[in-house]
């Protein structure tokens, strides 16, 4: 892929680690192998948050990716580097977004702890810490911090950094949490899906039963939940009474969430596959199979303005068009794409294994500016408050914003 924006290079030769994500491959765990549609409005449904935070993956509910209002186009300066430690000193890398919301960002590592970290300054606020590590964002709602461990504990955080309570699901949680704006909705690695009380009354409202693992965050709204994971079906959940209403066949895994538009819903899936759904569970209505290479789609879509975007495993990004599946666009980075995209200002964010951060062009896919981390980058960036948070593998979290 070509790469413009020489002369910016030295923004991006700063030192040492933080906090990103090493191999998302390595978080998820071993998964059992695996295996005519009728237009859509080319309309995709509004961002779960237009207030400038980020408190959630992919910016919480129909998990689209898209961040409002826009950010300011490249070129981008490093205001901060923050690098993520343990309360012992030692170096820890990221394996989710961090979430920004108010004056702080909250990006959880893969060690032992959770940072608050000073948006303007880039100090440290304070830690929360565990006996695990996290691969998941924190979701930020009514001020406390909601996100689950590699123990499988889910743990409720105030704003102040001490524990309110916390619920152990009795396997290890990769699923970012998701909200209705009333309660939580989490996966983990026990094919569960709960609903939780964010008050931490216990037992949960109500849990249902995936195949297998899941993975990654809930896609929420139109009254339902939808899940997928390593048993290759795409749940459909009733946010009511956890009642399952569909249970779609992807034909292979998936590594990461679904995208919920007005009519349908699009993911990834092992084999080299993006798949495009019915709301409804009915109907495939388009399938994007990689032929040559059959890759890992383990990222999540992120959609804008009729554009479908994702990575894959196989060092490319691609764009779809949402009403056909037709590409749009591809293009080739020097590493696996696990970092899920995030659409701002008609521009695309995406980072690569090649420790590059990618800005894209969302309609053509022309390259308009690179970041280049320390490390390799997989998680996915985080745009809130007029900047981008990024982590890389080396335990770096940055925070650009548009040179002036």
């Amino acid at each position: 892929m070509n790469i413009p924006a020489k002369r910016k290079r030295w923004l991006v030769r700063i030192a040492v680690g933080v906090v990103v994500l090493g191999l998302l491959a390595v978080l998820v765990p071993d998964c059992d192998e695996l295996p005519e549609s009728k237009p859509a409005s080319a309309a995709s449904a509004p961002a779960a948050q237009t207030g400038g935070d980020c408190s959630a993956f992919h910016y919480g509910g129909p998990l689209l990716g898209v961040a409002e209002p826009p950010l300011a186009p490249p070129p981008y300066a490093v205001r901060w580097t923050y690098k993520a430690q343990t309360p012992d000193g030692e170096r820890a890398g990221i394996d989710a977004a961090a979430a920004v919301v108010g004056d702080t960002v909250y990006v959880a590592d893969d060690k032992t702890t959770l940072h608050a970290i000073d948006l303007s300054t880039g100090k440290g606020k304070w830690k929360f810490s565990t006996q695990a590590g996290f691969a998941t964002t924190p979701l930020v709602m009514g001020g406390n911090l909601y996100l689950g461990d590699m123990d499988g504990v889910f743990h409720a955080i105030g704003g102040d950094g001490k524990e309110l309570w916390k619920f152990d699901t009795e396997a290890p949680i990769h699923a970012s949490a998701n909200t209705d704006g009333k309660y939580i909705y989490v996966g983990n690695d026990g094919a569960k899906i709960m609903c939780l009380d964010p008050a931490g009354n216990k037992p949960p409202v109500w849990s249902a039963d995936a195949g297998d693992r899941v993975n990654s965050a809930p896609a929420v709204g139109n009254g339902m939940t939808f899940v997928s994971g390593c048993d290759a079906h795409l749940h459909g959940i009733s946010l009511k009474d956890g009642s399952e209403k569909f249970a779609f066949d992807l034909g292979a895994l998936t590594g990461g969430s679904p995208a919920l538009l007005p009519d349908r819903l699009i993911t990834g899936t092992d084999g080299g596959r993006v798949v495009c759904v019915s709301i409804d569970g009915t109907k495939q209505l388009w399938a994007y199979e990689d032929a040559e290479d059959p890759s890992m789609f383990y990222a999540s879509p992120a959609v804008a303005e009729g554009v479908a975007v994702i990575g894959c495993r196989d060092r490319q990004i691609y764009a779809f068009d949402v009403n056909t599946g037709k590409i749009l666009w591809k293009l080739k980075t020097r590493g696996d794409v696990d970092s899920s995209p995030v659409i701002s200002g008609g521009r695309v964010y995406v980072g690569s294994k090649d420790k590059k951060l990618y800005v894209l062009d969302l309609k053509s896919g022309r390259s308009l500016w690179e970041f280049t981390a320390s490390r390799s980058i997989t998680a996915t960036p985080a745009i809130a408050r007029g900047v981008l948070i990024i982590g890389d593998s080396g335990g770096n979290v940055y925070c650009l914003e548009p040179q002036k």
